[in-house]
């Protein structure tokens, strides 16, 4: 015992002060307790601890991430009573744990400090923590220079080193380089740890290149490497990434059977993964299951279903859920965020109520979140103020915050707060090409073009890159005000610009002018393009040749150049030759592409097909299409009945059921709205028959008839004097549920009235408006011609008088029809005062004077109006019934064919409509690409010789006017027969 005693006395009390240091700080992990040891021990008892006893705090504090208490330490360290030289070991711990706080820059900074000092000699410790501080600041070049200096200094890199090199090659996206990284290592003899093979492993994964992560795990395993949690979770990562959450919950499985503790993280990437798929459900049994394996959640699990719920719109039960748990600025932050998508502002103040109740801590990038809500919800002053007040908050404001408040007062349309804020932006030393991006939007969305020029210029005096999307609408703004001359004084503004970035907005500024329909100024750009020596691209070449073919003007020595500078490689010049072709003539594209397709291929251009379609060239797209075969990529279903439709309303019916056989032969289906179009033409030919057996025939093709369908039908049979069929068709239309609209209202009205049958159109009228459709202009003027035409005028004014209480009036047909008749009857003021009221509707007048651009002479409205003045009627009937001639022809078939030129017909009709359900031949499909044999079909389908003269209503009134003035009735009843014939 004394001896013992003895022993203790000897023992140095610096060692065994060290003792009681060294054991809070490094075996409790307690330095708070052993920091109050150390200032007692030199304070009060004037005992120096060993540089080891310092350097055990500062790392102990370093690793907590606690650098004020390291460096509160390091100056005790340092100071002249002490002046304990500070090592490797000391200065790897305190730029590591920079690095771990998230500010490398200091962990820089204090290592070229200790550098300068001159007590340093780094080792290769030292080095790989300032190597990941450089990779963290993405300062890549810096990481070559430390690690090209390290190898001259003939220091042996070790696998930490390595693994730090290749986490940093991660951090600059180059994963090739990684990899290499990674090889070298293992052939200098280096032997991957589970920390080197998890980088790689993670970085495969949230690449989404998950079979190759797998694949390194293997690797790993075999070289018996064992791997640990976050190896596994790196993997699961990769699985909830490629949405194949079957194998992350099979990897979850073998961790728990492999008796690895699964931990929080695990279960977070999992909860991910199911969240992202939109399976909340599942998310909160998962949480249930880690409550059962005592895995207690952190917040980041918990913002993980928030922002899950949040995603799938679920926003309000991401609100509920979060009272549940006490959340973090990322948590609130979140919750904003999409409130503020969603524009809902009680969510947005509540929140941000809550984050001050929280007394969360706010960082930069929550403040750039509240200040965006704050605008969304109006609170310009508010988001203001928040600005204001970030340096106290010990908040620097970056690009984001200054992008997020030019962006608000820009939508607010406060445009002087958003250019001082800007001009506050540029005094910093940031550069953010978003930025000067939202000042244009919002310049040229006020229309400020030259401030908005000037703001464009400066991005180039930057060196940043150009944004198309701005310089577009620098463009459209500009054109808006000043028109293609004036873009093209922009362009010339622009010429100062770099001369890859001036060429880049020359080319645009064609196509732009192209799109506009403005070749003559793109011509002007192309010129300072030459003049430049800028490459024109075969983009800009395409579009203005293009723009020059549809505008017919001169295109042959842009042509030319095009091929001299690109040559007949280029796809786009095969592509505008055939489309010049094509448009000229169908035939020669033909030959011309048979050639071109021996040297490369080449393929007829959609533009040109559907630019036949537009011009009205019908036929020619038919032979475009039957010529060009495979070569002319129609798109789909609607391409084709589109042309269809064409041909039908030219009334080319063979050709029209011929394109529906090609069609099917392509493997596109026709569908209703394509047989709608058939129908429609078959019903304008006169073929009803015929309509009604495609129409029957819909069923077996498995298509059901849409309301268009029966529309057309019910209207054509009304028109044809087949009413009680026309009816019928109607029962069964509304049976079948379906709902007629207006315009089958009328067409049914309409031709009972002209029929006399005025009891059945009063009850159609009664039913359309129980059905809830309110009777139009068009309506009224039926019944109103109905009422005209038994002579009953007092129910016409009657009629009339009712309707207009309610606000509808006739339209123009109507309004003459009551003129006319009021005036035949001798009822010449009343007719006057109708033509007054006619006068002083505005759809009438502005119908009226559309015929002023068709007729050389001065304004019929005024004419009009100085007829109803003077009382003369009679005159104002005559310029009526031409106005009438003009606006509205009506189109009828001859009563004059004979028998067999009728049969003939229906003989023609049934051929075609039987054509569309038969299946395409061999033969038919070589005769229809024939170009020849389709001008013959043409010829042998032109119908237009079989149409009688056209004439309208106001011409017979007017002639029947004329015999009967002359005392001629006979050949007047004649006339009313042929007219009532055709109605």
């Amino acid at each position: 015992m004394n001896t013992q005693m003895i022993k203790f006395l000897n023992f140095p009390r610096s060692r065994l002060w060290d003792s009681l240091i060294q054991g809070f700080c490094v075996i409790q992990n307690h330095p708070e307790k052993a920091l109050l040891l150390l200032k007692d021990c030199l304070m009060n008892h004037g005992i120096l601890p060993s540089s080891f006893t310092f350097s055990s705090l500062i790392h102990s504090f370093s690793s907590q991430g606690n650098m004020s208490r390291a460096i509160e330490v390091l100056e005790l360290m340092t100071d002249e009573k002490i002046r304990y030289p500070y090592d490797n070991f000391v200065c790897s711990s305190v730029v590591s744990g920079f690095c771990k706080i998230g500010k490398p820059e200091l962990a820089i900074g204090f290592f070229e400090n200790a550098m300068t000092s001159g007590t340093l000699r780094p080792n290769i410790a030292t080095y790989t923590a300032l190597l990941s501080a450089l990779s963290i600041l993405g300062r890549f070049d810096k990481v070559y220079d430390l690690v090209s200096g390290i190898d001259k200094q003939g220091l042996a890199f070790d696998v930490v080193m390595y693994s730090s090199w290749i986490c940093g090659c991660y951090k600059d996206t180059d994963l090739v380089e990684a990899f290499r990284k990674h090889r070298e290592m293992v052939d200098k003899g280096i032997k991957p740890d589970v920390f080197s093979y998890t980088i790689l492993i993670d970085k495969f994964s949230k690449e989404g290149n998950v079979e190759k992560a797998t694949g390194f795990l293997w690797k790993m395993l075999k070289d018996g490497v064992k791997a640990n949690v976050v190896t596994y979770t790196a993997i699961m990562l990769g699985f909830c990434k490629k949405g194949k959450l079957e194998e992350a919950f099979t990897i979850l499985k073998e961790v728990e059977d492999m008796g690895i503790e699964v931990d929080e993280f695990m279960y977070a990437t999992l909860i991910d993964g199911v969240c992202r798929r939109g399976e909340l459900d599942h998310a909160f049994d998962l949480l249930h299951e880690m409550e059962k394996k005592m895995v207690k959640p952190s917040i980041i699990t918990y913002n993980t279903v928030i922002n899950g719920l949040c995603k799938v719109g679920r926003t309000f039960e991401a609100d509920k859920f979060l009272k549940r748990v006490d959340g973090d600025i990322v948590t609130y932050s979140t919750l904003l965020h999409h409130y503020t998508e969603d524009e809902n502002v009680h969510g947005i103040l509540e929140t941000k109520r809550r984050l001050e109740d929280a007394g969360v801590a706010v960082d930069v990038a929550a403040c750039n979140v509240l200040i965006k809500a704050l605008f969304v919800v109006g609170a310009f002053e508010d988001a203001h103020a928040l600005y204001q007040a970030m340096p106290e908050m010990n908040l620097i404001a970056d690009s984001i915050t200054y992008c997020t408040m030019i962006n608000g007062y820009c939508r607010a349309e406060r445009i002087e707060d958003a250019l001082e804020l800007f001009d506050e932006f540029r005094s910093k030393s940031l550069n953010s090409v978003a930025c000067y991006n939202c000042m244009i939007s919002g310049l040229c969305k006020k229309g400020m073009v030259d401030m908005a020029f000037e703001v464009f210029t400066e991005v180039e005096q930057k060196g940043f890159a150009l944004d198309v999307g701005i310089l577009m609408m620098l463009m459209k703004t500009t054109f808006a005000q000043s028109g293609a001359k004036g873009v093209v004084n922009l362009v010339y503004k622009l010429e100062n610009f770099r001369a890859d970035v001036y060429g880049v907005i020359l080319n645009d500024a064609i196509c732009f002018l192209c799109k506009r329909g403005s070749p003559e100024a793109a011509i002007e750009v192309y010129a300072v393009m030459r003049r430049k020596r800028s490459t024109v691209t075969s983009k800009s070449y395409h579009s203005l040749l293009e723009n020059l073919i549809d505008k017919g003007c001169l295109m042959r020595p842009f042509l030319n150049i095009f091929l001299k500078d690109y040559g007949l490689a280029e796809p786009r010049v095969s592509r505008i030759l055939v489309y010049y072709s094509c448009l000229k003539d169908v035939n020669s594209s033909q030959w011309f592409v048979k050639k071109w397709k021996e040297s490369s291929a080449v393929t007829y251009p959609l533009a040109a097909f559907r630019r036949l379609v537009k011009d009205g060239r019908a036929l020619d797209a038919y032979k475009l299409v039957m010529v060009a075969g495979d070569s002319l990529p129609l798109e789909d279903v609607v391409d084709y009945t589109i042309l269809i439709d064409s041909i039908c309303k030219a009334g080319y019916l063979s050709q029209a059921l011929d394109l529906c056989v090609f069609a099917r032969s392509k493997g596109i289906t026709p569908d209703i709205v394509t047989y709608n179009s058939v129908i429609n033409g078959l019903c304008r030919q006169g073929c009803l028959v015929e309509a009604f057996r495609l129409f029957d025939s819909l069923d077996k093709t498995d298509l059901v008839p849409s309301e268009i369908t029966y529309a057309t039908l019910i209207d054509n049979l009304s028109k044809q004097g087949f009413l009680l069929d026309a009816r019928q068709l109607f029962d069964s239309m509304v049976s079948k549920g379906y709902k007629p609209n207006t315009h089958v209202y009328n067409s049914l009205i309409d031709n009972f009235c002209k029929f006399g049958k005025m009891d059945e159109a009063f009850k159609l009228l009664y039913d359309m408006e129980m059905k809830g459709f309110e009777p139009n202009g068009f309506t009224i003027s039926a019944l109103i011609n109905g009422y005209c035409q038994k002579g009953d005028m007092e129910g016409a004014l009657d009629f009339f008088s009712e309707f207009k209480k309610k606000d509808i009036v006739p339209d123009f047909l109507g309004f003459v029809y009551m003129v006319r008749g009021l005036h035949t009857k001798g009822r010449i003021e009343e007719a006057r005062n109708i033509l007054g009221e006619m006068l002083q509707s505005e759809s009438v007048v502005e119908l009226i004077n559309t015929v002023d651009k068709e007729v050389e002479s001065e304004s019929v409205e005024s004419f009009l109006i100085f007829l109803c003045e003077q009382g003369r009627i009679s005159d104002a009937v005559v310029v009526l019934n031409k106005i009438a001639s003009i606006l509205y022809p009506v189109r009828r078939w001859s009563g004059a064919y004979k028998g067999s030129q009728l049969t003939n017909k229906h003989s023609e009709c049934r051929s075609l409509s039987s054509a569309v359900s038969e299946p395409l031949t061999s033969n038919q499909k070589s005769e229809i690409t024939d170009s020849k044999k389709v001008d013959k079909l043409a010829e042998n389908y032109d119908i237009s010789g079989k149409r009688s003269k056209l004439h309208d209503f106001g011409f017979y009134y007017s002639l029947i006017g004329s015999l009967c003035s002359k005392g001629e009735l006979q050949k007047a009843n004649e006339l009313v027969n042929e007219l009532l014939s055709s109605l």
